[in-house]
């Protein structure tokens, strides 16, 4: 599957609105729990696709650098931007240096597709301002699929703690039925080290 290919539909699919619009309620009850306040965040939307995740987070951040490797997916997300005058949403096809460091980031269902899990989440980890809170859903790995994709709770765990995340968590992020099918991915969580 190309995600380039994807593009210009993803936005209609009814399990990508109900996922993202699940994630956001999800991310909202997290930030709660930990102590971060959504309003007036910095915050990094990695793997941010056509944005249905970054639009939810746009009406409360100070800023969200989107990040995403689709140059079509981005595409999506640029026009949203302009629409709604977003000057505080920018766009990137690869992890920047942040200038200030994140008060959040966030990773929807991208961490499985990544070629070095591990690396990846110690670069945005290492973004991130001390206290700050780190974010991800990924579907729960079953070996005995057919075709095996996802992430075991036991690597999320494992990886979020080696990157130094503190109070790391990993449970069921949400459940939201559509059209019959029950999506219950998992949310790992953790505060970026203070010292």
């Amino acid at each position: 599957m190309s995600w380039d290919d994807e593009a210009a539909t993803w936005d209609e699919g009814v399990f990508q609105r109900a996922y993202a619009e699940a994630a956001h309620r999800s991310l909202i009850a997290l930030a709660d729990r930990f102590g971060i306040s959504l309003e007036g965040a910095r915050i990094c939307d990695f793997g941010c696709g056509t944005g249905l995740l970054t639009e939810r987070l746009a009406a409360r951040a100070a800023r969200v650098d989107a990040v995403d490797t689709s140059p079509a997916m981005l595409a999506v997300l640029r026009a949203k931007a302009a629409q709604h005058g977003w000057g505080h949403v920018h766009l990137f096809p690869r992890l920047i240096s942040a200038t200030t460091p994140y008060d959040l980031v966030v990773c929807s269902s991208v961490c499985a597709f990544l070629e070095d899990y591990r690396g990846t989440v110690r670069q945005l980890v290492e973004r991130m301002r001390p206290g700050g809170l780190f974010v991800q859903w990924d579907w729960e790995l079953d070996p005995a699929s057919e075709e095996p994709m996802g992430l075991s709770r036991e690597a999320i765990h494992a990886t979020l703690r080696s990157a130094g995340l503190a109070a790391v968590t990993v449970e069921i992020g949400f459940e939201a039925t559509v059209e019959g099918h029950t999506m219950r991915p998992l949310v790992g969580a953790g505060l970026s080290p203070t010292p």
